[in-house]
């Protein structure tokens, strides 16, 4: 079951990589969640405090619908293969949820197809790397939400 909360991961949690990466990381999390609250002001955002690979970041409910953000920092930017996200997405294709995957820099083309293979079109894959990006991950949310689906 998520722990979903108020609360951040802290860089504790990201032992297993290095001090630069949980950096980054950690300020890349901050940073998406402003936007989320600059571009939903009114939606609730949950935090996961714990840092394990099948749950998403954040789950983002606006108008009583969620989407679960996932956020992904590349220290290079060339390609997102997403060797990371497959147990994220066979949870969440299990769970019928929808997901947006905001990564910081790269091209995230076989990224994108692994989303789009497992998600189908509950997925979607955006790079932003600040408000300059903010109408793609706008519209990368909207049109999650505003998919008829039995699960919120």
């Amino acid at each position: 079951m998520p722990t979903w909360c108020g609360g951040r991961r802290t860089p504790e949690s990201f032992r297993r990589t290095s001090s630069r990466v949980s950096r980054l990381t950690v300020q890349y999390d901050a940073e998406v969640d402003a936007a989320l609250q600059r571009l939903w002001p009114k939606a609730r955002i949950y935090h996961d405090r714990e840092f394990t690979r099948d749950r998403a970041d954040f789950l983002l409910v606006v108008r009583g619908r969620g989407v679960m953000i996932e956020t992904k920092v590349k220290s290079d930017p060339g390609l997102f293969h997403g060797s990371t996200l497959p147990p994220l997405l066979d949870r969440l294709q299990r769970d019928g949820r929808r997901l947006v995957v905001v990564l910081n820099q790269g091209d995230p083309t076989p990224a994108r197809d692994l989303v789009t293979t497992k998600l189908g079109d509950k997925g979607r894959i955006v790079v932003w790397s600040g408000p300059h990006h903010d109408t793609e991950l706008r519209e990368a949310v909207e049109s999650l939400l505003h998919q008829t689906s039995r699960h919120a």
